[in-house]
């Protein structure tokens, strides 16, 4: 039985024949564009599965759609409204997928701090040999040092394999910290997928105890209902004075306000933020004129390679009727 696949997302033409082999009883369907005018022109009375952010906007045109596949682990733009989602249709999510340039990132801005780059760049800019010891240009060892992730998933999970590589000392923070097991994508050697790599696994509500122990945290949580916020005043006052904070989850999860009057007054060391509640970052933002704040623009999941992975995989189970990875519960909305 043949079974029609709509994809709206700009792969690449090699991605697109990676697909199209998975089997040879599916059909795919390709977009012109990604926004909610192409979805709804893939909708049709054929129509099995999409590819894509959102559902067609009239679903009475895709009766015999049955499963949504997102490009982006976060779904709050599906789930956030507090509508109920369509039992009859499976959401899976890009967990995972974007795990290893995302953790990449974090370790590169970790580095960055400990070696002390952004000052040995503005030594160089004058153009002069420093006369004697330069202390503040000797960078700091990481090892040894404690990393606290928020967020345990695939991209979580990644950066700690990456911190543990470096000697760091790894505690995580889960939204249901009795589950060590990940079951979700992840290209093969990476990640940890039996949570042995942490030190220690707490759930939110320990977060200001364990975040005093923190050298640099790493935020990786989804948008939920439960974690706006959840990196708010007391977990920021806990923080050490030296300690820097990584966002590459969502704006949200932090208090931004509460993170801006801590960076003003210098009570952490810094922040680099790749995710704001507002994106574009408006000029008017705070964070600009902080000169401990790095800003990049939500640019830490760049490749589009293990996307491609995960989509093919999900491609051949749904066309084969086996489990979906990266399956999303509605009512915890991750």
């Amino acid at each position: 039985m043949t079974v029609t696949v709509g994809i709206a997302f700009d792969f690449e033409p090699a991605a697109i024949a990676r697909f199209a082999a998975v089997s040879p009883d599916l059909r795919l369907r390709v977009a012109e564009g990604t926004d909610q005018g192409a979805i709804d022109a893939l909708a049709s009375s054929d129509l099995d599965g999409l590819v894509g952010r959102t559902l067609p906007s009239d679903r009475t045109k895709a009766p015999r759609l049955r499963w949504l596949q997102v490009l982006s682990a976060g779904v709050e733009h599906l789930l956030g409204d507090g509508s109920r989602w369509p039992a009859e249709i499976a959401l899976t999510n890009a967990r995972g997928a974007y795990a290893t340039s995302i953790a990449q990132y974090t370790i590169a801005a970790i580095l960055r701090v400990a070696e002390r780059m952004d000052r040995r760049r503005e030594q160089q800019v004058t153009g002069r040999w420093p006369d004697g010891p330069e202390d503040d240009l000797l960078g700091e060892p990481i090892r040894g040092q404690t990393l606290v992730i928020v967020g345990y998933g695939g991209i979580g999970r990644e950066i700690g394999r990456l911190a543990a590589a470096h000697g760091m000392r790894v505690i995580a923070v889960k939204a249901n910290p009795g589950v060590r097991v990940d079951d979700g994508f992840r290209l093969p050697g990476t990640g940890d997928p039996d949570g042995s790599i942490p030190e220690l696994i707490v759930g939110i509500e320990a977060l200001a105890e364990v975040v005093s122990e923190a050298d640099f945290l790493s935020i990786t949580l989804p948008l939920t209902p439960r974690s706006r916020g959840a990196v708010g005043r007391e977990a920021l006052a806990a923080m050490r004075g030296h300690a820097w904070l990584i966002n590459t989850g969502r704006g949200p999860v932090v208090d931004e306000a509460a993170l801006a009057e801590t960076l003003a007054g210098n009570r952490i060391g810094g922040a680099v933020l790749d995710v704001f509640g507002e994106e574009p970052l408006p000029p008017s933002s705070p964070f600009w004129r902080l000169p401990n704040v790095v800003i990049t623009p939500h640019v830490s999941g760049a490749s589009s390679r293990e996307l491609s992975a995960l989509v093919a995989e999900n491609l051949r189970r749904f066309v084969a009727g086996e489990p979906l990875l990266n399956r999303v519960d509605p009512e915890r909305g991750y």
